[in-house]
């Protein structure tokens, strides 16, 4: 008998000290870069420095609602990168410094390859002058080619024309 409460009692504290382990794996998961995520990553980090952006510290990156990525990875990915960045959030508390803005949809127009549309905006309008809106600075879609096990690269950027309304 009381080598069965004892075994119980060992079993009881085995899975206590193994539910934070599986809550961490659990979670680390959800934070993990999906292909999808590290050619966003990718994409705003060409972004950025197609801009000259690297050295600044208010540069935030936003990401459209209806994407279904893990915007707190794609931003320790960046950092990780020595981008100084900061979510989307830090810039709209001032309204302060400079949004990369990654636009829903993605388009996969073949797996593992992706077209990203990357907006760049200035919010300094915003807080200085009162406008409504920033200042849109350039518009374009990154087509990254992302598989698993292999770096993402670029197959092409296209710049998109900010004179002619937008089409979606």
């Amino acid at each position: 008998m009381l080598q069965t409460k004892l075994k119980l009692v060992a079993v009881v504290l085995v899975m206590f000290a193994c539910q934070p382990v599986i809550g961490a794996q659990e979670n680390s998961k959800s934070n993990q870069l999906t292909d999808l995520g590290r050619a966003i990553a990718f994409a705003v980090q060409l972004e950025i420095h197609a801009n000259r952006l690297e050295n600044r510290s208010d540069v935030c990156v936003g990401f459209s609602n209806k994407l279904e990525v893990s915007a707190k990875a794609i931003l320790a990915e960046l950092k990780h990168e020595k981008l100084k960045v900061h979510s989307d959030e830090w810039c709209n508390q001032g309204p302060r410094g400079l949004s990369v803005s990654v636009v829903s949809p993605v388009r996969e127009p073949e797996p593992g390859t992706y077209e990203i549309r990357v907006e760049l905006g200035d919010d300094w309008p915003i807080s200085k002058r009162g406008a409504h809106f920033g200042t849109l600075l350039r518009n374009g879609t990154y087509t990254v080619n992302c598989r698993e096990g292999l770096e993402p690269k670029l197959v092409r950027y296209q710049e998109a024309d900010l004179t002619s309304p937008s089409s979606d």
